[in-house]
């Protein structure tokens, strides 16, 4: 019996089981995303609380620039809290991000096991 063969098969079937629980997760992830975002509250939340702090964010932004003496550390701040606040209150972007990450590990099951197809 050749051991060689055997850790091989292991090591294949680990990262196919991996795979699958990471596909598994973001499927569920992808619906979690796309309930809230139907979801009537979460428009009313966005609209009135979270597109508030993005308007406020770069209205500092904009201060700060027109400062004679600029903070460059308060600048650089300001810049990713807008970000962040953009990215986190787009939850179309993120449910495509996250989609498009599940189509990647659906791709890397099959090349692990293209016996079973995709799953």
């Amino acid at each position: 019996m050749n051991n060689s063969n055997y850790k091989l098969e292991e090591k294949e079937d680990s990262r196919l089981s991996f795979l699958q629980e990471q596909q598994g997760e973001l499927a569920q992830l992808v619906e979690a995303i796309n309930r809230v975002e139907a979801n009537e509250d979460w428009r009313k939340l966005k609209e009135i609380f979270l597109n508030g702090i993005v308007e406020k964010l770069e209205r500092q932004l904009r201060d700060e620039a027109k400062k004679e003496e600029v903070s460059l550390p308060k600048l650089y701040r300001l810049q990713g809290q807008i970000d962040w606040a953009k990215k986190y209150t787009n939850l179309k972007k993120i449910s495509d991000d996250k989609r498009l990450e599940l189509e990647n590990f659906k791709k890397q099951t099959y090349e692990t096991n293209p016996r079973d197809g995709a799953l």
